[in-house]
């Protein structure tokens, strides 16, 4: 059985490095196939891995992967390679131990199912709801199982029949944010299952507290440059127009783009109200 971590990284060679080491220390570098996507990252992050970690995979892109691309890359790269699995792992993501092998051994007892971890913050205090299931996001306590629609990607894994079912993750629409929990959505809507396991755990290492709401995210992500272009224009805002109006496509169909309009007249009246005050 061959399961492959699929690791996407930019610009962030001390967080990469600490994830790996991370694994390293709970031997899950010697247990499974790790491949990384550096995409394009100009801070010495591949060099330092080619030196570091030579039993890992590397891939590399120009700039232009993003992370849904970087994932798509690595998801095809391993299935070629004959993986029966694969786990999305952000590189601050950091696993218990024993964390990914109740995934995978998951998974082999219930063929076709999409499983993720509870993620905690880093304190241990706080339950990050990673799924969603008919609106309401959902997370699970120690000894639950939680069905969802839909996951955030910080750690989930995946049986090869999904890949061969439904294909890919969307890049072209959704570069950097919703490309996750859109093709986890198209999973589930094409028969196969998805839970957040309990029992399974990781600490999101950067995450302090959740940013929910545009006003939350814009003041913590663009405290210094609130600009239009910044918030609405790049791709690596979770509020990039072009994503935002697929994603809401892809959820509701066509009264998706009735729903999107509404949405971004009322974003754009948040972001007047945080530009006056």
């Amino acid at each position: 059985m061959q399961v492959s971590i699929i690791i996407p990284v930019h610009n962030r060679k001390q967080i990469t490095l600490e994830c790996l080491r991370h694994l390293r220390h709970l031997d899950i570098l010697d247990r499974f196939q790790v491949i990384v996507i550096d995409d394009g990252s100009t801070d010495g992050t591949n060099i330092a891995i080619q030196q570091s970690y030579p039993e890992i995979i590397l891939l590399e892109g120009d700039g232009n992967l993003w992370w849904t691309g970087s994932i798509a890359l690595g998801m095809q790269y391993a299935f070629e390679q004959g993986a029966e699995y694969v786990i999305w792992l952000n590189d601050d993501c950091l696993p218990d131990p024993q964390a990914l092998e109740i995934l995978v051994n998951y998974m082999q007892r219930h063929p076709g199912v999409i499983v993720a971890p509870a993620c905690y913050t880093e304190d241990r205090q706080m339950l990050i709801e990673n799924g969603c299931q008919n609106q309401k996001r959902l997370t699970a306590q120690p000894g639950e199982i939680a069905e969802v629609q839909t996951l955030s990607g910080y750690c989930v894994g995946l049986p090869k029949q999904v890949y061969t079912t439904v294909g890919l993750p969307n890049a072209k629409r959704f570069p950097q944010y919703c490309g996750d929990d859109t093709y986890i959505l198209k999973a589930t809507r094409s028969g196969f299952k998805a839970y957040i396991l309990g029992e399974a755990k990781v600490i999101l290492a950067n995450l302090v507290e959740p940013e929910h709401g545009f006003i939350s995210y814009v003041q913590t992500r663009f405290a210094k440059y609130p600009t239009l272009e910044n918030i609405f224009l790049t791709k690596k805002s979770r509020y990039y127009l072009l994503s935002q109006f697929f994603y809401h496509i892809e959820k509701y169909g066509w009264i998706g783009a009735v729903i999107f309009l509404g949405k971004s007249i009322n974003w754009l009246r948040q972001y007047v109200f945080i530009f006056k005050s």
